[in-house]
């Protein structure tokens, strides 16, 4: 049933495992581990797949990573992701933020299609919600960037 690629991990490796399956707070990171403990006890790529429902070539991406770089391999990487639409220390973007909330109150959807026309980016008005929660958690007036380094 599927190509055997077993790994051999150590007592204290399995115990570490074990306690990132029970406290990581990344259910990414939980399922490597729980791939890895599989395939110490000898399950095929193919079998650990189909049980944590993801294709084969990340399980064995898992196994390669663990076996290059240990523990490390397996958390997301900086850089990895989806790269954000809106950010606070982009002064374009706040430019035009504070120019669709004065322009649109407390309506996102006008100020999702005010920024939509000013930076020419289709976005969600999920995300313009988020940008605009992000920017007043961290106190700014919708034209200067954030300091985060103040002392009040």
């Amino acid at each position: 049933m599927g190509r055997k690629r077993c790994i051999e991990l150590t007592e204290s490796e399995q115990i570490t495992l074990r306690e990132g399956i029970k406290y990581h707070a990344k259910h990414e990171f939980r399922r490597c581990c729980q791939a890895l403990l599989w395939s110490a006890k000898g399950w095929s790529v193919k079998a650990i797949a189909t049980e944590l429902e993801v294709c084969q070539v990340s399980v064995s991406s898992w196994l390669t990573n663990w076996q290059n770089q240990g523990l490390v391999g397996l958390m997301r990487q900086k850089g990895q992701g989806r790269r954000s639409i809106l950010s606070v220390t982009n002064t374009a973007h706040q430019q035009a933020l504070k120019q669709a909330v004065s322009t649109h109150y407390q309506d996102a959807g006008r100020i999702k299609t005010d920024l939509e026309k000013a930076l020419g980016q289709s976005m969600s008005r999920d995300t313009v919600k988020r940008f605009l929660k992000k920017t007043i958690t961290l106190g700014t007036d919708f034209g200067e960037p954030p300091n985060l380094f103040k002392i009040r």
